[in-house]
């Protein structure tokens, strides 16, 4: 132990008070704050140098900012966490559509776009039947008005419009035009008619207005060669006042006279029968519909046959015919052709 002498002694005495006059400044002027955390200043009693003390003073002053900066942070970033976390619980979460969507790099307008013009192309197209299909759950007389039914199939049947003389009826969707009567269709309205590929076994010198048959019953010139078939003629007449009843009596007489001008005219070796005759009332036209067998000699297959004709404007006769053996007349082909005669209307 030693003795300050008393030189010494007023000096640090006078040192010491100046510490803490100075510690009682920064009270008073706010750089010395409460701790967050426990700390004690330790000032050596034992050093006698002022400047470090007051360096060690400062030293404590800066570790204090910085709790105080670290603490200020941690309540904001936990702030910041809650706020995120409510956003992000307002805002619902992407459904798996969204992440397949962005996994495929494209946009709900995009697939949206590219589902509906797959969808026109597949029906306009009648991809698998799909258009056929659902004109089938349309009723037909909606589907004819709209005229659908002429581009696409409803079912199993599709219909043809004769736009010159305005009638219309339906035929099954397999069967297909006469090409050689369109041919001679197009040479007729040229002015140069070889009527001769257009001719069918019927013998008739009457060009017909349309005619369909089943696919294969055709020859290398598109004559077709099959005993099934439906074809309308258009018969303009010299008459202005041509009525049905006026003119060709009840349906049995008319069809007398269709016989024997037309079917089985004497000396053609063929013989009809009629089976059933009666009149009908089809949108505002009065029709006669003949049912009858034709008989047509020896080795040769009877056909059966289904007329159906009117008049436009009383002087145009306009008949559909539905022909085929008389064999074949049961089961579904017997309601394919009936239901042929039955949908033939004028316009």
């Amino acid at each position: 132990m030693f003795v300050l002498s008393r030189k010494v002694m007023p000096a640090v005495i006078l040192s010491n008070v100046a510490l803490a006059t100075l510690l009682i400044s920064f009270e008073v002027h706010g750089f010395v704050s409460t701790p967050k955390v426990t700390s004690t200043v330790k000032l050596s009693a034992k050093s006698n140098d002022n400047e470090s003390a007051v360096q060690e003073f400062m030293d404590f002053q800066a570790s204090q900012r910085v709790l105080e900066e670290k603490s200020d942070t941690e309540e904001v970033d936990a702030m910041t966490e809650k706020e995120m976390k409510r956003v992000s619980q307002s805002t619902s979460a992407p459904t798996s559509l969204d992440v397949a969507m962005k996994r495929m790099k494209t946009s709900p307008r995009r697939a949206f776009v590219s589902v509906s013009t797959a969808s026109l192309i597949a029906l306009g197209t009648n991809f698998l039947g799909g258009t056929s299909k659902l004109l089938s759950l349309f009723s037909e007389e909606d589907v004819q008005k709209s005229g659908l039914d002429l581009l696409y199939p409803r079912g199993d049947y599709k219909r043809y419009r004769g736009a010159e003389y305005g009638y219309t009826f339906l035929l099954p969707k397999e069967w297909v035009a006469d090409q050689a009567l369109l041919v001679a269709k197009a040479e007729a309205r040229s002015g140069v008619l070889e009527y001769s590929k257009a001719q069918s076994r019927r013998g008739s010198k009457t060009l017909p207005d349309a005619a369909f048959g089943p696919v294969g019953k055709f020859d290398d010139r598109g004559v077709s060669q099959s005993d099934e078939n439906v074809s309308v003629i258009v018969s303009p007449l010299s008459s202005n006042d041509f009525t049905l009843r006026g003119t060709l009596g009840s349906p049995e007489e008319a069809a007398k006279t269709l016989f024997r001008i037309s079917l089985a005219p004497e000396g053609s070796g063929r013989k009809a029968t009629l089976i059933a005759a009666c009149e009908e009332l089809r949108g505002s036209a009065t029709m006669y519909q003949f049912e009858y067998n034709i008989d047509r000699g020896i080795n040769v297959p009877a056909l059966k046959a289904i007329s159906v004709i009117a008049e436009r404007n009383q002087n145009t006769l306009i008949t559909l015919t539905v022909v085929a053996p008389l064999e074949k007349w049961s089961g579904s082909a017997d309601t394919k052709y009936r239901k042929m005669a039955k949908s033939f209307q004028l316009t």
